[in-house]
């Protein structure tokens, strides 16, 4: 025996695709309202670091004479100085990375061991920026225009920390 169900109609017919259309419209419209805040709130609300240093994102390479070309295959645009300071905040470092876009300085990355130098670095920006995200071993706080990104490996006991800036280098 096959069951019919009746669905009471409290509108005429003439009315429903109206309601229809009135109802996905006002969801439509609360979704993204409700879109928008978190969208903005993926991005750290303190101004982005804009240097590093004592050199600004954009500082075109002839301005920097004490940095010197890493002479390895691969790191094309890759330069160092060799009187780097081995720290960063409470954090010692082994390296640091300056890294150029059409001979203009965008990204910068340091280099370190251990996991307590992580957890500095992490103090450090959290701090200054906030939570951030965070994935494992893996952080990260964004700007329009601007990245920075934390990371460690447990296996190798290494980790890096990249500032990248994102915008267009004037």
């Amino acid at each position: 025996m096959r069951t019919v169900w009746m669905i009471p109609y409290l509108y005429s017919r003439e009315k429903i695709p109206a309601m229809n259309t009135l109802r996905a419209l006002t969801i439509l419209i609360v979704l993204a309202a409700a879109a928008v805040p978190a969208m903005a709130s993926d991005y750290v609300q303190a101004p982005h670091p804009t240097g590093f240093r004592g050199l600004a994102w954009g500082t075109p390479l002839a301005d920097a004479p004490e940095l010197v070309p890493v002479q390895e295959p691969g790191f094309e645009n890759t330069y160092f100085k060799r009187d780097e300071p081995k720290t960063f905040g409470k954090a010692e470092i082994t390296s640091v990375a300056y890294y150029f876009n059409k001979d203009k300085l965008y990204r910068v990355g340091l280099a370190y061991k251990g996991r307590v130098n992580q957890f500095f670095l992490k103090d450090m920006l959290m701090q200054r920026y906030g939570a951030g995200r965070g994935i494992g071993f893996r952080y990260g706080w964004m700007w329009p225009d601007f990245s920075i990104e934390l990371d460690f490996d447990n296996d190798t006991d290494t980790g890096s920390l990249y500032y990248t800036f994102e915008g267009v280098l004037k």
